[in-house]
């Protein structure tokens, strides 16, 4: 059953010490139970692309009680931050196994197409990459609907086997998964930086993703939108001031 009942951390390390121990079925439970909110963080996280949310959150909870049984609390890790990646990387898995039977919405399928038809012809007209608001011209449609053509095009399935950079050299995709390091406290911030950039304005989301996703400079900004480098500045300032209020705490 959900609960949103965390233990405090002194409390979980004597759970955890007890059920190394003693192996009884009673601690396993009420470390599960006290870690369960982080299931549901997850479930919400990765809910609402073709599958539901009690299904994600079931998936979950079970990578939660499987990881307990591989966690060592003599080892000096915090525990949140050892199962948090396990449970995201068995969501993934999820995924992975029902990605033949899923499919992106029909309605994104058609602008990723409308907006790829209508940049492929603007590139042959213009010479350059052409801005946003020439490509919805082109595809008869809105600014946030090339947005949304373009992130369908762009999500496509990435290989678990392809080759990534760890610490000791290429590495497959799926190594990096249920890794240590990564802590709860990094995902919550993903989460709260995913809905901040949901905050912003067509203009300041395309100019945060050329400059921190692209790593494009404020010129060549300039010169791929179309607008002058101040604009691109004062968008940037106003969206970094945007996201720096959504990412505050609560009771700030």
């Amino acid at each position: 059953m959900r609960t949103n009942v965390k233990l405090p951390p002194g409390e979980t390390q004597r759970l955890l010490e007890l059920y190394a121990r003693t192996g009884e079925a009673g601690y396993r439970d009420r470390i599960v139970e006290g870690h369960l909110y982080i299931a549901e963080i997850i479930a919400r996280r990765f809910s609402g692309r073709g599958v539901d949310f009690d299904d994600l959150f079931q998936v979950a909870a079970l990578a939660l009680t499987k990881a307990l049984e591989r966690f060592d609390p003599a080892r000096g890790i915090q525990f949140a931050s050892f199962v948090t990646p396990a449970m995201v990387g068995e969501v993934k898995n999820y995924f992975r196994d029902r990605s033949r039977a899923i499919r992106p919405p029909r309605r994104a399928t058609e602008l990723a197409r409308l907006v790829d038809a209508a940049r492929e012809s603007l590139i042959q007209r213009l010479g350059r990459a052409p801005r946003v608001d020439e490509l919805a011209a082109e595809a008869g449609v809105t600014e946030d609907e090339v947005l949304e053509g373009l992130e369908a095009a762009s999500a496509q399935p990435v290989s678990l086997d392809q080759q990534t950079e760890g610490e000791d050299g290429e590495m497959a995709l799926s190594g990096a998964l249920g890794a240590e390091e990564k802590g709860f406290a990094d995902f919550e911030t993903a989460d709260l930086l995913r809905r901040s950039m949901d905050a912003l304005t067509p203009q300041q989301r395309e100019v945060i993703r050329l400059r921190y996703f692209e790593n494009l400079s404020q010129r060549e900004v300039a010169l791929r939108t179309g607008v002058s480098q101040m604009t691109v500045s004062r968008t940037e300032r106003g969206a970094l001031e945007r996201m720096r209020r959504g990412l505050k705490p609560e009771n700030e």
